[in-house]
């Protein structure tokens, strides 16, 4: 009997839209830090985009609430400070 181990990865994309390039700039910025090796994010004009990978659910959910929770703290001090 040959036991097959198979992996499944949930992957998630996140695109995050803002009014101008400074306020995105200022998200990934912040969020940089917290991404690896979970996440990895680009900044595309005035866009920010997510790419995540994990091989269970828990962990995918886990990784967004913690990115999304610094993403609105960042989002939040960018606006106290316009």
């Amino acid at each position: 009997m040959t036991l097959v181990h198979s992996f499944m990865a949930i992957e998630t994309t996140i695109e995050l839209d803002y009014r101008d390039e400074a306020e995105a700039i200022a998200v990934i910025e912040a969020i940089a830090p917290d991404n690896a090796p979970y996440a990895q994010a680009e900044r595309i004009g005035n866009k920010v985009i997510v790419y995540a990978r994990s091989s269970t659910a828990g962990q995918m959910l886990h990784t967004m609430e913690d990115l999304l929770a610094c993403v609105k703290v960042a989002e939040d001090t960018f606006k106290v400070t316009r």
